[in-house]
C-alpha cells in the first residue's frame, strides 16, 4: 500500500512509498485511514526542521491528525469494547515507561524518550491501514464524524484551557475574561472551549476580517480584535477591564512579553506555541517581575496532549456540534486526494483554516 513519507530532517523530500498491509496480534485493532489532517507541525517536518524516523527506517511517514474506520479487531482486543465499522481517532505520543507516562500522561514525559506517530520515531496515519492497541483509540460519536479528523489539535487546545484552571485551585478564582492570541485551528478550538466555560473571551490576530471566521466569533459569541491595529500591547486598555487568563498561540517571540504582562492580578498565561531559532531584544525584566510577583500572576508552558484530553475533547466537540451544528465541519476549508498530495506548500494559503487529505475510499 502507498504511504506518504519524508526523509527526516530534509527540506522538501515529501514523497511516496510502498509498504505492506499491517498484520495485527490478537492484541491489536487494524484501522482503515478515512482523513488525516494538516498542521503547522507537518509544515515544519516538511522544512526539515526537525522528524526522526523509526528504529532502521530512512523514511518516516508523516501524519498525525487522523480518523480512521476499525477494520479488523483481535481476539483479546475485543474486551476494549472496539468492534468493527467503529469511527476512531488515535493518539499520538506514545510512552517511554517513566513514572508520568506510566500513569497516562506522556504529555508530561520526564525523559524526552517519548516516540510520537508521524512525528518522533514512529511512523504516522498518512497510509492506507494502520495498526494500533485499544488503550491508543478513542471512539468517535456519529455526530462529529465528519470534524472528529481535528480532535488532536482540539485536545491541545483541551490542555491548554484546563492545565491553568488545574493550576489555579491555588486559591479561590473565577476567571470572567480571556484573551486568545492566535487564530490557528487550536486558537480557534482554545476560544470556544474558554466560552463553553462562560468566560468573556476576546480573540486576538493580525488580520481586520475573515468570513470564516466572523462566522465561529458571531455563532460561539467571541470577540475579534484586530492587534495590527492596535498592538498586543494596547489589548488591555482597549478591553478595559481585567483579564483572567491568556492563552498565546502565535508562536512570535515579540508577543510573549507583552502576553505575559496582559493579565490582571491572579491571572495565568497558558504558552502553547513554540518559538523556534534565536530572538533577542531588549526588555524591561524588573518591571516583568514586579509586575508577576505583586500580582501573583503565572505563566506555564504547555505542550502535547494525553489521552484523556483527547476523550475530554471528543465530548466538548460533541457539545459544540449540538449547539451549532455544521460550525465544526465548515472550519475543514480544503480537501485534498491522496494522491496528489505532493507538497507541503498547501499549508502557505493563510486563508485555509484546516487542511485534510482524503484518502481512497474515504466516506466518512
Amino acid at each position: 500500500m502507498k504511504a506518504a513519507a519524508i526523509i527526516p530532517m530534509r527540506k522538501g523530500t515529501l514523497h511516496f512509498v510502498d509498504i505492506p498491509v499491517p498484520r495485527i496480534s490478537k492484541d491489536e485493532v487494524l484501522v482503515r485511514v478515512v482523513r488525516v489532517g494538516l498542521d503547522g507541525t507537518d509544515r515544519e517536518i516538511g522544512m526539515g526542521y526537525y522528524g526522526k524516523a523509526p528504529k532502521g527506517c530512512k523514511y518516516l511517514v508523516v501524519g498525525h491528525e487522523s480518523l480512521g474506520i476499525v477494520e479488523e479487531v483481535g481476539r483479546a482486543a475485543r474486551s476494549s469494547g472496539l468492534k468493527e465499522g467503529d469511527y476512531v481517532v488515535a493518539t499520538v505520543r506514545r510512552p517511554d515507561g517513566c513514572a508520568n507516562c506510566a500513569a497516562g500522561e506522556s504529555d508530561m514525559c520526564l525523559t524526552g524518550n517519548y516516540t510520537e506517530r508521524g512525528i518522533k520515531g514512529a511512523h504516522g496515519y498518512m497510509t492506507r491501514y494502520y495498526k494500533e492497541v485499544p488503550g491508543n483509540l478513542v471512539k468517535i460519536p456519529a455526530a462529529i464524524r465528519e470534524p472528529a479528523v481535528m480532535l488532536e489539535p482540539f485536545s491541545i487546545a483541551e490542555k491548554a484551557v484546563t492545565q491553568p484552571f488545574a493550576i489555579q485551585r491555588r486559591m479561590l478564582w473565577k476567571p470572567k475574561v480571556a484573551v486568545v492570541l492566535g487564530t490557528g485551528t487550536v486558537g480557534l478550538f482554545a476560544a470556544m472551549l474558554l466560552r463553553l466555560r462562560g468566560l468573556e473571551v476576546f480573540s486576538a490576530d493580525r488580520t481586520a476580517s475573515n468570513a470564516l471566521k466572523k462566522r465561529i466569533f458571531r455563532s460561539i459569541g467571541i470577540k475579534h480584535i484586530d492587534s495590527k491595529a492596535i498592538g498586543v500591547a494596547g489589548i488591555p486598555e482597549m478591553i478595559g477591564k481585567p483579564i483572567d487568563m491568556v492563552v498565546e498561540l502565535t508562536g512570535s517571540p515579540t508577543v510573549i512579553y507583552d502576553a505575559m504582562r496582559m493579565t490582571g492580578p491572579n491571572g495565568i498565561t497558558s504558552l502553547v506555541s513554540v518559538t523556534g531559532g534565536s530572538y533577542m531584544e531588549q526588555v524591561d525584566m524588573a518591571r516583568l517581575n514586579y509586575e508577576m510577583v505583586l500580582g501573583n500572576r503565572l505563566a506555564v508552558g504547555v505542550v502535547n496532549s494525553n489521552k484523556g484530553h483527547f476523550e475530554e475533547g471528543a465530548r466538548d466537540m460533541a457539545r459544540i456540534e449540538k449547539m451549532h451544528p455544521g460550525l465544526l465541519r465548515s472550519m475543514i476549508t480544503r480537501r485534498v486526494p491522496f494522491g496528489e498530495f505532493n507538497s507541503y506548500d498547501i499549508l502557505e494559503d493563510r486563508s485555509q483554516v484546516k487542511v485534510v487529505i482524503e484518502m481512497p475510499g474515504s466516506k466518512g
